[in-house]
């Protein structure tokens, strides 16, 4: 098929804002936000990729190609979202990360990110956003500031503190009540008990982040007054890992009630049938109680 009569339709459209959004998706991943089957999947995005819209790379030991938006499809997705192409992140189309691990891990964030808004079509919960991490400006040596990247005054030690970036940062809405989560994506890769680095660390954040109250500065992003709390999601391996994890809040100084506002999950419990269930468990041992994001018993 020649590109001169290749005609861009309006899921072509959708998918390639959808694949700006999550900047890297796999063929699975594509398949599971626009496609009825695999074979459907492979064939359009084999034309999209020979017009010149997406672009694709392969990552050692993951078994899929993963696909971004090319330069070309940038202008779908300027004008679907009523922008300049000036206006949208161009960093994307240039990086093609070839770490196995990173890129294991923001695959995992975009699955839950898909199971996300497909869990909130079904239980009519409206998603008012998701900030990932890698939002941020350009600073002046090149790096990138990471705009939900955050710090806290760790109460249980003076004059210390903590500082961490959540994987991403989202809210839902229901029923005219808006309610404010982190996630974390746990793949076992990280140590737990140190209380400097790692789990332990972004748990020792997170519990005083609630105390401090830092985290209303989302209201903004999200349209709404203000925040009543949050809730921190940790998405992990196994229940060994999950029983590591909430061993070692032991050692955390900070109220009991602020441990009920973190949630452990496993990655094999949460589906977009599933996430609104209860399948979460706080990082507090002696709670034996299993929660749910949609307030489901």
């Amino acid at each position: 098929m020649k590109k001169s009569g290749f005609k861009i339709t309006a899921r072509d459209s959708q998918l390639l804002v959808d694949l700006y959004k999550h900047r890297f998706l796999t063929v699975s991943q594509l398949k599971a936000l626009h496609f009825p089957s695999m074979q459907t999947a492979y064939r359009r995005l084999k034309l999209l990729k020979n017009a010149g819209w997406v672009a694709s790379f392969t990552v050692a030991n993951i078994s899929e190609s993963i696909f971004s938006v090319d330069r070309k499809g940038l202008e779908v997705v300027a004008a679907a979202l009523g922008t300049e192409v000036s206006d949208l992140r161009l960093t994307d189309i240039k990086s093609k990360p070839r770490d196995y691990y990173f890129m294991r891990h923001f695959l995992a964030i975009n699955d839950f990110r898909i199971i996300l808004n497909q869990a909130c079509s079904l239980e009519r919960v409206k998603l008012l956003g998701f900030i990932p991490d890698y939002c941020g400006e350009r600073t002046e040596k090149g790096g990138i500031a990471k705009y939900i990247r955050d710090v806290v005054c760790d109460m249980s030690a003076e004059r210390e503190q903590v500082s961490h970036t959540p994987d991403g940062v989202f809210a839902l809405e229901k029923a005219g009540k808006a309610a404010l989560f982190f996630l974390e994506i746990d793949r076992g890769t990280e140590t737990v008990s140190d209380n400097d680095k790692g789990v332990l660390k972004s748990l020792r954040f997170y519990s005083n982040y609630l105390i401090d109250g830092g985290y209303q500065r989302y209201a903004k992003d999200f349209g709404i007054e203000a925040f009543k709390g949050f809730r921190a999601l940790y998405l992990t391996t196994s229940e060994a890992r999950l029983a590591n994890i909430r061993k070692a809040t032991f050692g955390l100084q900070v109220p009991q009630k602020a441990k009920q506002f973190i949630w452990l999950g496993l990655f094999q419990d949460v589906t977009s049938e599933s996430l609104f269930s209860p399948v979460w468990r706080s990082i507090n041992p002696d709670d034996n109680k299993v929660y749910s994001i949609g307030g489901k018993t």
